[in-house]
């Protein structure tokens, strides 16, 4: 079998299932109590709107191409192309080598081993304010002295190697490294799929920050051909020393491009750093909102409502309309949608720092 057959193969089987089942249960009459015995809920009202708003978007975008509806370029990888949407969105990031941020970080004993927070009030009782004035220290002055050399000379990547000794990533004190780091060594990630693992990403949502904007590029799989090109677009933005920024990427971007990419027998290395920022938002916002999704962030800290929004469950409908009709209509909701996290995630990632 060739390879395009093994692939034409794979997205009719995609489709079958698409067409055939729902990964999700409609809740008839909008029981919120009943909502709760299913794995995947779907409320009745929510789900014939989000009906209304595919037919309606067939009808709009009916005369219409992909590249007319969403400007970009294909990119060329080993394994084919990949379409290329790139966008710029004004953002600037507080980060830079901030003399505060290591400072707060040499008056904060606990990052010597051994040394807890009862017995750090203990030596700043008596004097010992700074990791520098421990040098002379007769128990922990050489513990002090690696501790020192990490903080002023070490690289960034080495200073949150040694705060995440200490502290989760939900701690300030963890989120605050980030401020050492340039502003363009910052990738951030969210993806667009098919379903929960095992299945086809759709889109791949990258953003960096060149000249103070914010510039969003996303590779849309127009054919499930175009999965693994993909993939290795993706691969090549993660070079060495980039710093990745996600909403929940450790559990579910970061080991999902893995298993797609294991899948086509490609290596894939993510970036060292990760800044995962679910875990600081449930520590500063659980009390604050109802939830910590990234859409319930955005409205209550930025004011952004968005229009057009599919829920992820409804996805694969949306994604199986644009192939059958070969119309784009029903992708714009799941496009501007990826734009949209990817944004709010960086402003969120910006608040954070400014915290800091």
């Amino acid at each position: 079998m060739t390879l395009p057959l093994v692939f034409e193969t794979a997205s009719r089987l995609w489709r079958d299932r698409v067409s055939g089942s729902r990964d999700y249960s409609v809740i008839q009459n909008d029981r919120f109590h009943r909502a709760f015995l299913s794995h995947s809920p779907v409320l009745e009202s929510e789900y014939r709107e989000t009906i209304r708003l595919k037919s309606a978007l067939l009808r709009l975008y009916e005369d219409r191409s992909l590249e007319e509806v969403f400007p970009g370029d294909c990119i060329s990888t080993p394994e084919g192309e990949v379409y290329c949407i790139r966008r710029d969105h004004p953002l600037r990031l507080p980060v830079g080598d901030h003399p505060d941020v290591r400072g707060q970080l040499l008056s904060d004993l606990t990052l010597v081993y051994g040394i807890g927070r009862q017995t750090a009030r203990h030596l700043k009782r008596r004097g010992y304010r700074t990791i520098a004035d421990l040098l002379s220290h007769r128990r922990f002055g050489a513990r002090a002295r690696e501790c020192l050399h990490v903080l002023t000379e070490g690289s960034p990547a080495d200073v949150l190697a040694l705060v995440s000794r200490w502290y989760p990533p939900s701690h300030p004190r963890y989120t605050s490294s980030a401020r050492l780091f340039a502003e363009e060594d910052f990738l951030f990630l969210d993806l667009e799929t098919l379903g929960i693992f095992q299945r086809p990403i759709i889109l791949v949502g990258l953003a960096s920050l060149k000249d103070q904007k914010l510039v969003t590029e996303q590779f849309l799989v127009r054919e499930m051909a175009e999965e693994l090109p993909a993939l290795l677009a993706t691969i090549e933005r993660f070079s060495a020393g980039r710093v990745l920024v996600t909403y929940n990427g450790r559990s579910f971007d970061v080991p999902y491009l893995r298993e797609r990419c294991a899948l086509y027998g490609e290596e894939f290395s993510a970036p060292a750093v990760h800044y995962d920022l679910l875990h600081p938002a449930r520590q500063r916002y659980s009390a604050t909102f109802s939830d910590c999704r990234l859409c319930t962030l955005e409205r209550g800290l930025f004011g952004i409502t968005r229009g057009l929004d599919v829920p992820s469950l409804m996805v694969p409908e949306f994604y199986e309309a644009y192939v059958t009709h070969a119309n784009p209509g029903p992708l714009v909701p799941v496009v501007e949608h990826n734009c949209q996290d990817l944004v709010s995630l960086a402003r969120l990632f910006s608040c954070f720092l400014e915290e800091t």
